[in-house]
């Protein structure tokens, strides 16, 4: 089966299931790149770092565009500023906050790892077989691609 959903159909459906975090202000979509504003205050439970980092600068804007998808899993590079500094670097400060917010909403924490280069692995079989385990079980996806403002995924049950 195939899916197309706008990025805006994509919030709109994260917002209602729960799943959209507190601290992301808002996603929006444009060309190819998905862009994501974050409120660095809103994380619940910060690290010191990243709580100290909320404080000098606590807007992040953020570029998101994916660059593969295998067995699963998304790899998807990312592009950050905050007050016009590079963001992006300090990345792997937003490993265990992003963890933390999936554990929260019973999803697998694993299923996101920051990784070299400013780019972050997204397990989105495991992400959508957790929190569609009761609407849709057995439901694999086989492809995903975001292109011109939609995003595409093939699946089977």
């Amino acid at each position: 089966m195939r899916i197309e959903l706008t990025v805006t159909e994509a919030v709109e459906l994260a917002r209602a299931s729960g799943a959209l975090p507190p601290f992301v202000r808002s996603v929006t979509g444009e060309g190819d790149d998905v862009r994501v504003v974050l409120d660095l205050r809103e994380v619940p439970d910060p690290p010191s770092a990243l709580r100290l980092a909320a404080r000098l600068v606590p807007v992040v804007r953020g570029t998101l565009r994916v660059e593969s998808f295998v067995a699963g899993t998304a790899v998807v590079a990312v592009e950050a500023s905050a007050a016009g500094l590079p963001a992006h670097k300090l990345l792997g400060m937003a490993e265990g906050p992003l963890q933390g917010a999936l554990r929260s909403k019973g999803l697998p924490a694993d299923a996101v790892r920051v990784l070299p280069d400013a780019r972050l692995a997204l397990d989105v079989q495991a992400l959508l077989a957790a929190g569609l385990a009761g609407t849709l079980p057995g439901l694999e996806i086989t492809d995903l691609a975001y292109a011109a403002g939609t995003l595409r995924v093939e699946a089977r049950l």
